[in-house]
C-alpha cells in the first residue's frame, strides 16, 4: 500500500517550505536530461572532488563551492579547446548545481538531504518520504523519474564504500562519516529495478548531556541526576524503539564522563558514536560477514583495561560478553530495543542466555541476577511523532523472587508525565552535590550508595580542580600579582591552571601580565613568532608531524601562547594541522581499501576508491602511498586491455617526484 500524500510539516523558516518542488517534465534541450553531459559531469566530479563531499548528506556549504569550481574549470577548458559535451553549458550556479544533483547527487531527494532539519529520508522505489525534526514521516511531492534512478545511486555509493551489494547479499548498511547511516535493500528483496533506501542523518558534533537537556529530551533536574550517576561511574542500559535517540543519549553520557577516561566503543558496521575524550578506541566489527564478531570484541575488552566501554547496541548473544565486562568492574553503557525500562533488563538477560552467549548460555536466571547487580541505571526513551524524550529512569537494586520467578528490584527515580500538551518530569529525588536527596525516606540502592560514597571521598582528596571556579581563582590571584607589578609571579600562577585546563580566560590574563613587563613580553613574543613561522612552513610543506610538534611547544607554554597571536589565531593553526592529519588518515584508509579490491581482481573499483585522494593535499609519504596504489590499479586495467599504457606515464612521473622528495 502506498502512503497517502499530505502536506509536509514546517517547524521554522527555511525548512521544507523553502524547498521548491522539482518539475516532473524537462524540455528536450535541458542539459540535465542529456546522458552524455551527465556522464561527463559524473566523471569530472568523481575524479576531482574529495570523496567525503560525495556523501548524500555532505554539507552543501562545503560541497557546492567545490562542485562549481570543478565544473567551471572543465567548461572553460572545453570552450578553449573547442570541443567537449560541456562547452555550451551556461555558467550560472543553479544550472551547474542541478547537473551535480542529476549526475552524482540524489536527484529530487538532494534538497531534502541538504536541509539539516531533515532527520531521515526514505526512498521507496521512485517515492521520497522525509522526517523533519519534530514531525512524523511525510510523503514528498517530488519523485524520481523511475525507481532505477534511485537503485543506481545506491549501487554506486555501495561500490565507493566497498560494500558488496548484490542479489546474493541484497541488504546492508553503508557507513558514512559523522554517524550517518544508509541502509539499502535491493532485488530480490524488493521489486525488480527498485530499491528501499533509508538515510538517517548523523550528528556532526559530539553531544554531551547539555545537548540532551537543550533539545528538550529531559529537564534540568533529570539532567542533573544523569550527571551525578555519570560522575559515580555507573553502568547504564538505555532502552527504546528504533530511532528513539538511544545512541544519542549513549554518546552524551560517554562525553559527560569526568576526567580523561580511556573509552572503547564497539559498533557493528556503523560509525554513529562520536567521542570527545582523547583516549578513545573505536572498534568496528562486521557481524554480517563474521557472525559473533561483536561478542568477541566485547570479550577482548576484558584484557584492555578501559575506563568505560560503550557497545553501540545489544541485539543478541553478545549480551553475555557485555555483561561479563560489567561484572568485571568496568563501567558499561549500551542500548537495547525494549518498550519499557523494566522490560529492557529482562530482554538483556534473555539475550545474555541465548545459544552461543559467552559464560551465560542457558543460564538466564544467573544473567538476570548479575545484570541487576552490575547495571546501576536503566533509561527508557520514548518517541512520539518526531519528538524524543526520556520517559523513565530506574535505579536497579538487585533481583528478587516474585511468585517463583526472579524479577528485577528497581527504584523509580524519574519519569515523564504529559500535561496540557507539554511534558513534565517528576523526580523521586534530586542531585545534591555528590549525593541523592530523596523527598521521603532514602531509597538509594546499596551498590549505588557505595559508589556515591566513593565519589564524595574522591572529591575531598582531589589535588587539582579544572572547574571554572578554579580558573577564576587562578585569575584572581594573578590579577593581584599584576597590580603589584609581578609579571613572572602572575605567569607562574596562571601556568599551573593552564596545565590542567586550556581556558581562553587564562590566556587573556597572561596577556595582561605581559603588558607590564616589555622585556619579558618581547622575549616570549620572539619565541612565539619563530614557532608560528615553523608551523606555517611545515603546513606549507604538508609535514603534519613537524607542524604538530612545533605547535605543542606553544600549547604547553602559556606565556608563549599569550605573547603573540598569528594570523587567524593559534586555534586556526591547530585546525589546519588536524585537517592535514585527517586527510592523510583518509588516504591511508583509501589505499588499504583499494589494495583489498585489487586482491579480488576489482581494478576498476580500486581506481574509483583512489580517485578522490588528491596527492597535492597530502604529506609526501601519504601521497606516494596513494600513487603506488593508483599505479597498481591502472597497471591491472592496462593488462586487461581497458586502458592504454600511456595512462601510467603521468602517475609514474608524479610517483618519482614524491619518492625522490
Amino acid at each position: 500500500m502506498q502512503p497517502s500524500s499530505r502536506p509536509l510539516t514546517v517547524i521554522e523558516d527555511g525548512g521544507l517550505a523553502a524547498i521548491a518542488p522539482a518539475t516532473s517534465r524537462r524540455p528536450q534541450s535541458d542539459p540535465a536530461a542529456d546522458p552524455a553531459i551527465l556522464q561527463a559531469v559524473r566523471d569530472a566530479l568523481l575524479d576531482r572532488l574529495d570523496a567525503s563531499l560525495l556523501d548524500p548528506v555532505s554539507p552543501a556549504a562545503l560541497r557546492d563551492p567545490e562542485v562549481l569550481r570543478v565544473l567551471r574549470e572543465l567548461v572553460g577548458r572545453q570552450i578553449e579547446q573547442g570541443y567537449g559535451p560541456l562547452r555550451g553549458l551556461p555558467m550560472d550556479d543553479s544550472g551547474l548545481l542541478r547537473l551535480f544533483q542529476e549526475s552524482l547527487g540524489w536527484g529530487p531527494a538532494q534538497p531534502y538531504l541538504d536541509d539539516e532539519r531533515i532527520q531521515e529520508v526514505k526512498i521507496i522505489g521512485d517515492m521520497i518520504m522525509v522526517q523533519e525534526e519534530g514531525a512524523d514521516f511525510a510523503l514528498a511531492p517530488e519523485r524520481f523519474a523511475s525507481p532505477r534512478q534511485a537503485l543506481d545511486r545506491a549501487l554506486l555509493l555501495a561500490a565507493r564504500l566497498n560494500v558488496p551489494l548484490s542479489r546474493a547479499r541484497p541488504q546492508d548498511t553503508l557507513p558514512l562519516a559523522h554517524g550517518t547511516r544508509v541502509h539499502v535493500t535491493i532485488p530480490p528483496c524488493t521489486p525488480e529495478e527498485s530499491a528501499l533506501i533509508c538515510i538517517r542523518r548523523g550528528r556532526r558534533a559530539a553531544w554531551c548531556l547539555d545537548d540532551i537537556v537543550a533539545r528538550g529530551a529531559c529537564d534540568v533536574a533529570v539532567g542533573d541526576l544523569l550527571r551525578l550517576l555519570v560522575r559515580a561511574g555507573c553502568s547504564f542500559l538505555i532502552a527504546g524503539e528504533t530511532g528513539s535517540g538511544k545512541t544519542a543519549l549513549l554518546e552524551a553520557l560517554v562525553n559527560s564522563w569526568p576526567g580523561e577516561p580511556h573509552v572503547i566503543t564497539i559498533e557493528d558496521n556503523a560509525q554513529e558514536i562520536n567521542v570527545r575524550h582523547r583516549a578513545w578506541t573505536r572498534e568496528l566489527v562486521q557481524s554480517a560477514q563474521e557472525p559473533g564478531a561483536f561478542g568477541r570484541a566485547a570479550r577482548e575488552v576484558l584484557r584492555q583495561t578501559p575506563s568505560l566501554v560503550a557497545p553501540g547496541e545489544t541485539r543478541a548473544e553478545e549480551a553475555g560478553a557485555i555483561l561479563a565486562v560489567a561484572v568485571s568492574g568496568h563501567a558499561v553503557v549500551t542500548t537495547i530495543h525494549a518498550r519499557s525500562a523494566a522490560r529492557a533488563v529482562l530482554r538483556f538477560a534473555d539475550c545474555a542466555a541465548m545459544p552461543g552467549a559467552y559464560i551465560y548460555e542457558g543460564r538466564r536466571e544467573n544473567a538476570l541476577e548479575d545484570a541487576c547487580d552490575n547495571f546501576q541505571a536503566v533509561v527508557h526513551i520514548e518517541k512520539v511523532g518526531g519528538r524524543r524524550y526520556i520517559d523513565e529512569l530506574l535505579l536497579l537494586d538487585g533481583a528478587e523472587d516474585s511468585g517463583g520467578r526472579l524479577r528485577p528490584r528497581a527504584v523509580r527515580l524519574a519519569w515523564a508525565e504529559p500535561s496540557e500538551g507539554v511534558m513534565i518530569w517528576e523526580t523521586a529525588a534530586h542531585a545534591q552535590g555528590d549525593d541523592l536527596a530523596w523527598a521521603g525516606e532514602s531509597r538509594t540502592p546499596e551498590a549505588l550508595g557505595h559508589r556515591l560514597c566513593l565519589l564524595s571521598a574522591r572529591a575531598q582528596v582531589r589535588s587539582a580542580s579544572t572547574t571554572r571556579a578554579a580558573v577564576a581563582e587562578a585569575i584572581s590571584r594573578a590579577e593581584g600579582a599584576i597590580h603589584a607589578g609581578g609579571c613572572e609571579q602572575a605567569l607562574a600562577i596562571l601556568r599551573r591552571a593552564w596545565a590542567d585546563r586550556h581556558d581562553d580566560r587564562l590566556a587573556a590574563a597572561a596577556q595582561r601580565a605581559l603588558e607590564i613587563d616589555f622585556t619579558v613580553a618581547s622575549r616570549y613574543a620572539a619565541s612565539a613568532r619563530q614557532i608560528a613561522e615553523q608551523v606555517a612552513a611545515a603546513l606549507h610543506a604538508r609535514r603534519w608531524d613537524t607542524a604538530r610538534a612545533a605547535f605543542e611547544g606553544v600549547a604547553t607554554n602559556l606565556a608563549i601562547y599569550a605573547a603573540h597571536t598569528p594570523a587567524g589565531g593559534w586555534p586556526a593553526l591547530a585546525a589546519m594541522i588536524a585537517a592535514g592529519e585527517a586527510s592523510d588518515q583518509a588516504a591511508h584508509a583509501a589505499a588499504a581499501r583499494a589494495a583489498a579490491a585489487l586482491a579480488q581482481g576489482r581494478a576498476r573499483d580500486a581506481a574509483d576508491i583512489l580517485a578522490a585522494a588528491d596527492p597535492a593535499r597530502l604529506s609526501d609519504p601519504a601521497a606516494a602511498e596513494v600513487l603506488r596504489a593508483r599505479r597498481a590499479a591502472l597497471a591491472q586495467l592496462c593488462a586487461a586491455g581497458e586502458l592504454s599504457p600511456d595512462a601510467l606515464i603521468s602517475v609514474d612521473a608524479a610517483l618519482a617526484a614524491y619518492e625522490g622528495a
